[in-house]
This record gives C-alpha cells, sequence and structure tokens, in this order.
C-alpha cells in the first residue's frame, strides 16, 4: 500500500467521524467556479479515464447527500485538522514507520547460495517486437464466439484455444484461431463497427467497448436475437521504441533525467521518480531489472512504487491546504449542479498538482544488489485493422436466458418460448471432458433434489424427464436411474431415447483385461453392442440401440 493510499484512507476516515472542535476557522468565500475552470484542468489531465472516475464517485457521494450536510462535514473535517495537528503528523508517522519496519525486517546481506535470480532477458527484443502484427493476423485469419443471453442482456464470448491461463479443449475439427498475445504494455481500443443479425438487420452504429472484452471478456451487444457476425476495429498502440537508465551502487546521490539513486544497500534500495501515472506515456517505467555483482539478475522480494517524498509535516500542510481549497469554495455553493463542478474542479486541480510531484521506489531483492537498469517507453505507434468475429453456431430454435433464479428458453428473436423457475446445469464428465447440450438439471443443494431435462431443438421442445439421476459412461453412452426405481438403463447422448429396456445393477468398462463394457443384473452378465452388432468400447461413436451378449 502506498503512502498516498494511507492519506486517501485516512482522509476518508476523518471526514466520516471527526465533527468535534475546539476552534473555527473564519468563513472564506472563493470565486464561482465555472464551465471554462473544469475544461481547463480537464485538458491537463493526462487519463481521460481519471476524469470518468472522479465524475463517478463525486455522483455516487452527492446524489445521496445534502449540501449543507457536506459543507458541514467538510468544515469539520477542517477545524479538525486545525485543533489536531499532533495527532495526525503522530498518524502520519505511524504510516511511514509501519512501512519502514516492514523493509528492515527483509533487508539483510545474502550469502552467494541465498539468492534467488530470473532469467537476463533481451530487453530490447522483449520490449519492442512484431507481436502486435502478429496479434493483426492470427484475429484477421479467423475468430469465433458463442452467444450468451443473461439478466435481459446479449453478450459474445470469443472462443480461444489458449490465451495466458486460459486454455479451452476443442474435440472438433472446426476451425477456431489461437491468438497470438499482445506484450502486457501494449494499449488497444476497440470498436463495434457493425452488428449482422441472422433477420437481415444490422447495426452499423460505429461503438466504442472496453478493451479489455476482447477476447477474454464479453463484447456487449444491443439486441436479445441471433448475431451472425460482427465486425470489430482494433486500434492497438505498441511499443517502438525504448530508452534506459542504468544506476551503479557508487551512484548513491546522482541525478539522472529524472530519476535519482536515494540508497542501495545490501538487498535494499530506493531511487526517486515521476509521479508514475496512467496511461503509458513517454518516461513511463516499463522494466526494472536489478543486478548483483556479477551481473546475475535478482528476483524481487517485496516492492512499493510512487510513495511520497514528503516529511509528515509536508504532507500534514498539503492536506490542509486541501481541506481548506474544498471549505472555502463551498462556502458559496447552494446547488447540487454547483457542488458538482466545484467538486470536480478541485479534485482535478489537486489530481494534476500531484502529477508534478516526485515520488519514491522501495525494493527489497532476494539478492545483494550493485546496480540497475530502468527501461523507459520513448514513443509508440499505431496500427489500426477491422476483423469479423462468426458465430460459431447457426441460428437455432432455443437459446438460454440466464435470470437471477429463472432459466428462459427464448427463441432467436428473444421471444420467450417456456420456462424453469430455476438456475440450470448442462450435465458433463470431469472424467472424460464430456459436455452435454441436450441435457440439463435443475441446481439444487442437493444431489437428490435434482430435476433433469431435455431439450428438442427440432421441435423447439423442452422436457421434463422421468430420472433421478444422470451420469456420462462414455462420452456416447448415458446410465440413468429412473425414478423411485432401482437399477439403472442405457440412454442415447443425442436423443431421449432408451438404448434399451433392460435394467442393470453393474457396468464395467473394461480397461486392463480387454476391450468392451460388461454389464450384470439378475439374468447375468453381458457386453455391450451397438446397432452394428459392434462391441461397445470407451471411444464408440454415435450409439443408437444396444443388444447384450451374454459373457461366457
Amino acid at each position: 500500500m502506498t503512502m498516498i493510499t494511507m492519506l486517501k484512507k485516512l482522509s476518508f476516515i476523518l471526514l466520516l467521524f471527526c465533527s468535534c472542535t475546539d476552534t473555527t476557522t473564519p468563513i472564506v468565500i472563493r470565486e464561482t467556479v465555472t464551465e471554462a475552470m473544469v475544461t481547463e484542468q480537464e485538458k491537463l489531465c493526462p487519463d481521460k479515464d481519471e476524469i470518468k472516475t472522479i465524475e463517478k464517485n463525486i455522483k455516487a457521494f452527492i446524489d445521496t447527500t445534502s449540501v449543507i450536510v457536506i459543507k458541514t462535514r467538510l468544515k469539520a473535517n477542517l477545524d479538525y485538522y486545525l485543533n489536531n495537528k499532533d495527532t495526525i503528523i503522530k498518524t502520519l508517522a505511524y504510516y511511514e514507520k509501519s512501512q519502514d519496519d516492514e523493509f528492515k525486517s527483509i533487508t539483510k546481506l545474502y550469502l552467494s547460495d541465498e539468492e534467488r535470480y530470473n532469467d537476463n532477458e533481451n530487453m530490447s527484443i522483449k520490449l519492442v517486437n512484431n507481436n502486435h502484427i502478429k496479434y493483426r493476423d492470427t484475429v484477421q485469419s479467423g475468430t469465433y464466439f458463442n452467444q450468451i443471453f443473461k439478466e435481459h442482456k446479449s453478450a459474445l464470448e470469443t472462443r480461444v484455444r489458449n490465451n495466458g491461463t486460459t486454455v479451452y479443449k476443442f474435440e472438433t475439427e472446426q476451425t477456431i484461431q489461437p491468438h497470438y498475445y499482445l506484450n502486457f504494455d501494449s494499449e488497444k481500443e476497440l470498436r463495434i463497427m457493425n452488428i449482422y443479425y441472422h433477420d437481415g438487420t444490422s447495426n452499423d452504429t460505429p461503438t466504442p467497448i472496453e478493451p479489455y472484452s476482447f477476447p477474454l471478456n464479453s463484447i456487449p451487444v444491443d439486441q436479445m436475437k441471433h448475431v451472425d457476425s460482427l465486425q470489430m476495429e482494433f486500434k492497438i498502440m505498441y511499443l517502438s521504441k525504448i530508452d534506459s537508465i542504468h544506476f551503479k551502487k557508487n551512484e548513491i546521490g546522482v541525478q539522472k533525467g529524472p530519476f535519482k539513486l536515494l540508497k542501495m544497500s545490501d538487498n535494499y534500495l530506493e531511487y526517486e521518480t515521476p509521479d508514475d501515472y496512467y496511461p503509458y506515456h513517454k518516461g513511463s517505467i516499463i522494466e526494472e531489472v536489478y543486478y548483483n555483482k556479477n551481473e546475475k539478475v535478482l528476483d524481487t522480494k517485496f516492492s512499493i512504487s510512487n510513495c511520497s517524498t514528503k516529511t509528515t509535516e509536508e504532507k500534514y500542510e498539503q492536506q490542509l491546504y486541501y481541506k481548506k481549497s474544498y471549505s472555502e469554495y463551498l462556502n458559496s455553493v447552494n446547488t447540487k449542479e454547483q457542488l458538482f463542478l466545484t467538486l470536480k474542479y478541485l479534485d482535478l486541480k489537486h489530481y494534476n498538482a500531484a502529477l508534478k510531484e516526485t515520488r519514491k521506489t522501495k525494493i527489497a531483492l532476494k539478492g545483494n544488489a550493485d546496480s540497475f537498469t530502468l527501461y523507459l517507453e520513448n514513443r509508440r505507434d499505431t496500427i489500426t485493422f477491422l476483423t469479423t468475429l462468426k458465430n460459431t453456431s447457426p441460428a437455432k430454435n432455443l437459446y438460454l436466458h440466464k435470470l437471477e433464479d429463472t432459466t428462459e428458453f427464448i427463441d432467436k428473436n428473444g421471444k420467450i418460448i417456456t420456462a424453469i423457475p430455476s438456475p440450470i446445469n448442462f450435465l458433463y464428465s470431469g472424467q472424460s471432458h464430456t459436455h452435454s447440450d441436450h441435457y440439463f438439471f435443475t441446481d439444487t443443494k442437493d444431489i437428490k433434489d435434482r430435476t433433469y431435462y431435455y431439450i428438442n431443438q427440432e421441435q423447439q421442445v423442452v422436457s421434463k424427464l422421468p430420472y433421478s439421476q444422470m451420469d456420462f459412461l462414455t462420452p456416447s453412452l448415458l446410465q440413468v436411474r429412473e425414478n423411485d426405481k432401482a437399477g439403472f438403463k442405457f440412454l442415447s447422448t443425442e436423443k431421449n431415447q432408451l438404448l434399451s429396456d433392460k435394467t442393470f445393477t453393474r457396468s464395467f468398462i473394461m480397461r486392463y483385461t480387454g476391450e468392451g463394457i460388461s454389464v450384470h443384473n439378475d439374468e447375468g452378465n453381458y457386453m455391450l453392442y451397438d446397432q452394428n452388432n459392434t462391441l461397445i468400447t470407451y471411444d464408440s461413436g454415435k450409439i443408437t440401440k444396444i443388444t447384450l451378449k451374454e459373457m461366457l
């Protein structure tokens, strides 16, 4: 946790709970905040997402609180700061000491066999390469999605074979391309350019979406009906040039550009940096590499960045200045509209001012530090391209619409066909990784309370089944237990059809003593054969009928 975060938490706590004061400050009225003043601060703010965050937080704050109450709280908070300087400074010092003590507890002189290393990578190749081109080519060569309907909204989930920690298993021959990864420091902007629906209609209004929507998150679409395809624009801002700054152990106190080495002893080092704001920009630290005296790359044990370089007294004075500003600017505010404008102006002004301050990075390594290199952004270039994402499935007669306590079945135009008053899960075998698209059960706490169903896509019907238990025996064979009856029967995995009228008490897949599946009932022991009189094995394909042959 950075000291800035600690200060924000402390400030918030004091704002909520402090109302008792010894003295009150005189009323000072500042100029009325105008739209032009806010616009000026917005232009100075490099992070446009921060502007949205500030707006969102202010709205959440003032929507539930009156102007008078907010002004009273701010005034009480200011008075508390004025009358309790020593207490507040002690609190700030406590947080700082806790942080320092944490580092002291893990700072030590390492023996050579205690050190832990990372690979010594070629940073020029790692950070500046053609990943963005490979990413573009794989995305354009064929990208597919599954469409989902949930809580009265529709979204497209991209099918990805292998991306990061997410791995999907595909057992069909359908072409579903993997996505070559972008470097972590690359940024992208996404726009939906056109949505093509099954009925021939489309939406060609360019719509920005969150960059994390592709490929691992859902892409939102505006209508609850089947999407055939989606055209999307990708704007990739990739690192095209880097700079580097290197510090050695004997350069303590040396300034190189905006960076300054403050400490380097044993496994601990500390250096001064500009405020490390987002988004990435020229001078941003992209990578840090720390070396021992033999130029081996040391692993990091613990680090904190963007720490304040101010003394506790200076931190107090800065917080006091902020609180005076809020209180004085709000003295003449009487409406929520003006309150929103004033708070936004002050939040942006203080945020922009903080960006000009220097910060500290503190690091404890898993070895003795002798030097380090900071790799900095110099320039980004941009490529823009279009690609078409296609639905993995043609238009169907029934789709699932998941609600909190209900599952609706809708048609391709979003019309409700039927509903079940429960969440559901489709039948799945973890052993064979087999997933059914036809059979599902209600999501209940106890297995014995489940109700099983079958979806008939052709007839647009959902049927309740007379079974108390259903399991995959093999990828092409289901074992089912009828309600209130002993034993089990075999059911087709494709159609709601029993494969034999016989009931069995035991089944066994032969693996080491031969091939096939043996079953037992009161009449004897049998081997299973399919409709072609072929022995059924674990890997057998489609089965439409079972015949029995007595075991010898």
